[in-house]
């Protein structure tokens, strides 16, 4: 039996990035890529237009479609794209109708079974609240990797790497002030860190999605011969 084509946008404000994930989708027959953007509004302009089942789209370029927009815009399976190796914790699209996460800098044959997988789903778009998103291994990919934290070391470092002021950290939380200076230090025991400018610099990374775990050490290097006089 023949297999179904899935209609494919391709939305990225790079033209040369855009041109490499067109080029890889031309490897897989079920695929027609129907369109490529590069600004909000000629984004805009293709979904309406093609009405795809698939859309590759830039995270960062997410909002300015959705406020052009001025109305929910997504009717089909999302795979975000990105400039860093993770989304990070403040993805320009709602994860929770995302399928998953590409890297700009990820090998095809990494992302073209992700790719596979999505284009063979039979859910018009994904929705938090579904078993069968929730089983998928392309959903995985929108998580940020792992950290040897404990979920409230966590949630402080998270807050910390956007920006929030111990008291800020504190009132958003629920906890004391003491409590979070604790978890500070604690936070820098375990990642190894000297400093808290250390410490803001690489959550602050981590949050936008430049930095894994097993990249932390050669970076926390970095900081430190950049902090001696």
């Amino acid at each position: 039996m023949r297999q179904r084509t899935t209609g494919v946008v391709v939305l990225v404000d790079s033209e040369l990035v855009a041109m490499g994930f067109v080029v890889a989708l031309s490897t897989r027959r079920h695929l027609h890529v129907a369109a490529v953007a590069h600004t909000a509004s000629d984004a805009l302009r293709a979904i309406v237009r093609f009405d795809p089942e698939m859309v590759l789209l830039d995270s960062a370029m997410a909002g300015a479609i959705e406020r052009l927009a001025r109305a929910p815009v997504w009717r089909a399976r999302l795979l975000l794209l990105g400039r860093n190796a993770h989304l990070g914790v403040a993805p320009g699209a709602d994860g929770n109708l995302a399928c998953g996460f590409i890297s700009w800098s990820a090998r095809r044959r990494h992302y073209l079974p992700l790719v596979d997988e999505v284009s063979a789903c039979a859910q018009r778009q994904a929705s938090p609240d579904s078993a069968q998103c929730s089983a998928c291994a392309a959903r995985r990919t929108l998580a940020p990797p792992p950290l040897d934290l404990t979920g409230r070391e966590r949630e402080v470092f998270v807050l910390i790497g956007r920006g929030l002021r111990t008291a800020d950290i504190a009132t958003e939380l629920g906890l004391s002030a003491k409590t979070v200076e604790a978890h500070r230090e604690t936070i820098k025991y375990k990642l190894g860190m000297d400093s808290v400018r250390e410490l803001n610099a690489v959550a602050a990374s981590w949050c936008r999605g430049e930095i894994v775990d097993a990249a932390l050490p050669p970076i926390r290097g970095s900081l430190r011969r950049r902090e001696e006089p």
